[in-house]
């Protein structure tokens, strides 16, 4: 499992679409593989889109957390990392 995939999943979550999510994202593959990776569907896909399963729900909740977690120690200390070198 990697960030990037918990990325993808909250972005066709958020869109309710792969398709959408794809055109910014390039998905659909990571997203396969994320599920097989995990034995759990997250989503189930129809031709009028795609919507967050039972268990999909779950595992999206913890995806944002990590992904909010990571965007928190990013800003924190790569972020100002960058800032630092510029003042040198």
């Amino acid at each position: 499992m990697t960030l990037t995939q918990l990325r993808y999943i909250i972005a066709i979550a958020d869109t309710g679409s792969m398709n959408e999510a794809a055109k910014s994202l390039f998905i659909s593959l990571a997203v396969k593989e994320l599920e097989k990776e995990i034995g759990t569907r997250l989503f189930k896909r129809s031709n009028r889109g795609v919507s967050v399963t039972q268990e999909g729900m779950e595992f999206l909740s913890y995806a944002r957390q990590v992904v909010e977690q990571y965007q928190l120690m990013e800003s924190r200390y790569i972020e100002k990392k960058n800032i630092k070198k510029t003042w040198r």
